[in-house]
């Protein structure tokens, strides 16, 4: 074994004062209270939670396009590849109209 460095020392005797400590466990009425929670803020976390994917939607979508740009892509391909995913997204209740798919 290699000498270590004397921040390696220290980071060495960290780790092994965490890996000595009990595993964290959840409470066994954990789902029971994250649920009772849920549905009694379900109309806010309903309309809160649009509102905050369709913004990490649109962030994601000016991201991804920037760095496909900056990585030399045509912006043709890249609403090819931003586009493509979300007809297919589109097309998974008419599909399942069509087949009866639940």
């Amino acid at each position: 074994m290699s000498e270590m460095e004397p921040d390696d020392a220290g980071i060495d005797a960290l780790l092994r004062h965490s890996m000595d400590a009990p595993v964290p466990r959840l409470p066994s009425d954990f789902e029971q209270r994250v649920m009772r929670a849920v549905t009694h803020e379900s109309a806010n976390l309903d309309r809160y939670g649009r509102m905050v994917l369709t913004g990490y939607g649109l962030a994601s979508i000016a991201v991804s396009g920037a760095v496909m740009r900056g990585q030399g892509l045509g912006w043709e391909m890249i609403a090819a590849a931003i586009l493509g995913p979300l007809a297919v997204v589109a097309a998974i209740p008419w599909a399942r109209r069509i087949g009866h798919i639940r």
